[in-house]
């Protein structure tokens, strides 16, 4: 009876053995592979709603690029490829003289290579109501030319009329072939 129990004794050694090895060696490492996909999957599911959201709003930002894209026209063509800044800058007095502005100053400066275009700042005073300033910025707005407006300043004139003396700094450019 002895040698039964003894036989079940190392039967039953053998069989936690090998369910502690199926344990150890199977089920603990396919455990851990388990949670890494599963990891993983969800970190793809995040992924893929991201770029559904994304996919969602590709139409509307066709629309605002062909949008931005009719405002700006074509930008190439506002930049000319000559300096004719002396045109320029004759247009640029004879609109705000148009405006009534007075004691004007139009002055350009030293351009500025900039890659493939040029620079020339050109610096602008004037005395006027606020309302005429206002109505020459809206009229360089219109220009075909692109002009860059990089500081204005506005101060009290001193004839006590309610005029004012604007000072400004504008970037003009042109190209090169």
């Amino acid at each position: 009876m002895f040698g039964v129990d003894k036989k079940q004794f190392v039967m039953s050694i053998a069989v936690v053995a090998l369910a502690a090895a199926f344990v150890l060696f199977q089920f603990m490492p396919l455990n851990e592979k388990t949670k890494i996909l599963k990891a993983a999957n969800a970190n793809l599911i995040a992924e893929d709603a991201a770029a559904a959201a994304k996919e969602k709003a590709l139409p509307q930002l066709r629309e605002e690029i062909a949008r931005m894209e009719g405002q700006m026209g074509n930008f190439d063509a506002k930049i000319p490829v000559d300096r004719s800044y002396g045109s320029f800058l004759q247009e640029l007095t004879s609109i705000m003289e148009q405006q009534g502005l007075e004691e004007l100053m139009v002055q350009p400066g030293v351009e500025v290579k900039n890659a493939d275009q040029f620079r020339i700042p050109v610096k602008i005073n004037c005395t006027g109501e606020l309302m005429q300033i206002f109505n020459f910025f809206k009229a360089l707005e219109k220009l075909e030319r692109v002009i860059q407006i990089e500081e204005v300043s506005l101060t009290n004139n001193d004839k006590s009329d309610g005029s004012v003396k604007m000072q400004a700094m504008i970037n003009i450019f042109y190209r090169t072939e």
